[in-house]
């Protein structure tokens, strides 16, 4: 049966003025799998203002355990939003109870959760969130307010506000700061009436026009798709039928709140709570006649199988002529011989249950996965090549566990318009070296190559130089090693926080430095001996780093990019942020963008070196390497890394080689 879904559109919103002290950041999570993805999405938007000490990663601290606590792996197997939000709040009023006790600052924070229709609303202090539907605002937390008198202070979570979104609501979600709030109504006119695109333009706008304004929060569209949903494996239900027990719900942390949207009103009433205030406008308000779920039909011969013979019936009635006769005149074996009948008959209809709901289950997968291919299909004659090409991975991902004789067809037939779409090179991984049987001890995390030359470095901090005739252990970084530099002269690890090693190739002696003013990195790369680290939307420059140089100056800000996850140097500075844009920078100056039509996974890498004309990117999760024309963005060709297995690092040289380090302590190379 078809269904409609919400699937939403978001774009964050990150200015910053020059405030000391002050620290705010937005940070949003989708699943990477099928399970996490209907969680849905998280969203945390934080603020703290501190004194002596710098609590600014406190941000990031709640947002990593937040996401840690709504994707865990309760939460994956119950399947239920609410709870995992719930969970959520209760592990960060915990953590966040020690910083009070022990640190001086004041802290904001909001989270949301959205989960297909539902949304899932809680904050700490000062928060916004504003909903626009049919041309009307509405201020979600006001209203709710008018319900509810909280009970917890400004060092406690509030209870959770619940409700149902609509296909084309529009949220606005932001920290509420002067220049935030001065210019509210101006800003709320521009969201009622502009699209998505038009709204960010206009606060980038105010954020280069408009003296110290700051901004942080995002906007998000909620657009309607269409989906054939997966059905739940029917559970075996005795001979006995009687009508299911209303149970009660479950609670959160807190009480939930839950919001009832009358068009263009929002209204809230507390759970099993008489609603003693009610909001009253001209348009009729929607239906609450509870939806009627479709129920299967039931076939009269099903319910006569006690009229039907069957080996078990005339097993059983042989028996009982035996007992008459009295063949078997010992009635407790007679019942130990009955029983074991029954449960032979109980397993036996288990099984054929389960073969039944096991073909019922690939068939749904199976609609599914063809609708989805569809839509590619649709995507693709518009040109909209992203959302073709996530719609085709997210459905090899439904058949990866079907039986191959299920998949085949299917399967190949979406790896064929994937192969087209991503221009799959013919060239295939080939086995450089194996060195399973040269390093036992140690896990394998990181590489670079030179000609044929392979630098290797271990989980432990051992250094590694392997070529296919020689294999030689040069020494050990005592830091745990996230980044891995080579240049002629020295080998250097960093940590991606502050601790940064040089291994010196002519004195074979081990650097440690500190560096100074240190932030959380989610790549960084090392160019003409300088280190260049990438944080949120800051690009840092630490000159002369290979020579001991510790100090940091900021080289660029650009917040209006969204949040940039990797990046790679030939004279000009490439990033490309999380939405798949890849954007060009020259001493701190934007220079352009392109869209290179996908969406990146978490951890993919960016690789080119100066006098190449080509960007590689390297994405471990897919198992993809794809190449395109830096100076217009095209893609040029691909490279499929499936053959090798698990991954573990991929590196590209000057040359453009494909380098790629398995799990299982192997390198494997592509010539381009």
């Amino acid at each position: 049966m078809e269904k409609i879904i919400l699937r939403p559109v978001f774009k964050e919103f990150i200015y910053k003025n020059k405030e000391e002290n002050v620290f705010f950041d937005v940070h949003s999570y989708q699943g990477s799998t099928n399970q996490e993805r209907n969680l849905g999405t998280l969203f945390v938007i934080g603020q703290i203002k501190y004194s002596d000490e710098d609590l600014s990663y406190l941000i990031s601290l709640v947002s990593s355990l937040a996401k840690r606590e709504y994707y865990s792996e309760k939460s994956l197997q119950e399947q239920n939003p609410k709870e995992a939000f719930s969970r959520s709040l209760k592990k960060l009023n915990e953590v966040l109870e020690e910083f009070f006790q022990n640190k001086n600052f004041k802290l904001n924070l909001g989270l949301v959760a959205i989960a297909s229709e539902n949304i899932f609303i809680s904050r700490l202090g000062k928060f916004k969130i504003n909903l626009a539907r049919n041309g009307q605002l509405i201020d979600i937390l006001n209203n709710i307010d008018l319900f509810k008198k909280e009970t917890e202070g400004e060092k406690q979570f509030s209870h959770i506000i619940s409700g149902k979104l609509q296909p084309g609501d529009k949220l606005f979600a932001f920290y509420p700061t002067r220049s935030i709030t001065s210019r509210e109504r101006q800003i709320n006119e521009i969201f009622i009436k502009e699209t998505q695109e038009e709204f960010g333009q206009k606060i980038a706008n105010l954020a280069v026009n408009a003296n110290n304004f700051s901004c942080c929060g995002f906007h998000l569209h909620m657009l309607q798709i269409k989906e054939i949903p997966f059905q739940p494996k029917p559970k075996y239900t005795p001979p006995i039928i009687s009508p299911p027990s209303a149970g009660a719900p479950s609670k959160g942390i807190g009480e939930e709140q839950k919001i009832q949207v009358e068009a263009p009103v929002l209204v809230s009433a507390q759970e099993n709570s008489e609603v003693k205030n009610q909001v009253k406008t001209d348009t009729p308000p929607q239906s609450s006649e509870p939806q009627i779920t479709e129920q299967p039909r039931i076939i009269p011969a099903e319910l006569s199988v006690a009229k039907r013979g069957n080996i078990f019936t005339q097993a059983a009635i042989k028996l009982e002529k035996l007992r008459l006769v009295g063949q078997i005149k010992n009635k407790t074996g007679f019942r130990i011989l009955i029983s074991a009948v029954l449960i032979a008959a109980v397993v036996l209809t288990l099984l054929v249950s389960l073969r039944s709901n096991s073909a019922s289950e690939t068939k749904n997968i199976l609609t599914s996965v063809n609708e989805k291919l569809k839509l590619a299909q649709s995507n693709l004659s518009q040109n909209n090549k992203k959302e073709a090409r996530t719609l085709l991975q997210a459905a090899l991902l439904e058949i990866s566990n079907l039986p191959p004789n299920k998949n085949e067809k299917v399967k190949n037939e979406i790896n064929q318009i994937l192969t087209s779409l991503d221009r799959v090179s013919n060239k295939q991984p080939t086995l450089f070296l194996d060195l399973g049987d040269k390093i036992k001890n140690n896990n394998l995390s990181l590489l670079t190559a030179s000609n044929n030359t392979l630098n290797l470095v271990a989980s432990s901090g051992a250094l590694f130089s392997v070529t296919p005739d020689n294999f030689t252990e040069m020494g050990k970084f005592n830091i745990n090693p996230k980044f891995l530099f080579s240049s002629p002269s020295a080998i250097a690890v960093f940590d991606g926080l502050e601790k940064f090693a040089i291994f010196d190739l002519k004195s074979k002696n081990v650097a440690l430095y500190s560096l100074k003013n240190p932030v959380s990195v989610s790549d960084a790369a090392v160019y003409e001996g300088n280190l260049y680290t990438l944080s949120e939307s800051r690009i840092y420059k630490y000159a002369d780093v290979l020579t001991g140089g510790v100090k940091s100056s900021e080289w660029i800000n650009d917040s209006s990019s969204g949040r940039l996850i990797a990046l790679t140097i030939d004279g000009n500075i490439f990033a490309i942020n999380e939405n798949g844009k890849l954007i060009k920078y020259f001493k701190g100056k934007k220079l352009g963008e392109f869209d290179l039509q996908l969406s990146p996974s978490a951890g993919s890498k960016i690789f080119t070196a100066k006098d190449s004309p080509f960007l590689h990117l390297a994405d471990k999760t897919n198992k993809k390497v794809y190449v395109f024309d830096k100076s217009n963005g095209e893609l040029k060709a691909s490279y499929d890394l499936s053959p090798v297995g698990q991954i573990q690092d991929i590196y590209i040289n000057q040359a453009g080689t494909i380098w790629i380090l398995s799990t299982d302590k192997k390198v494997w190379q592509i010539q381009p």
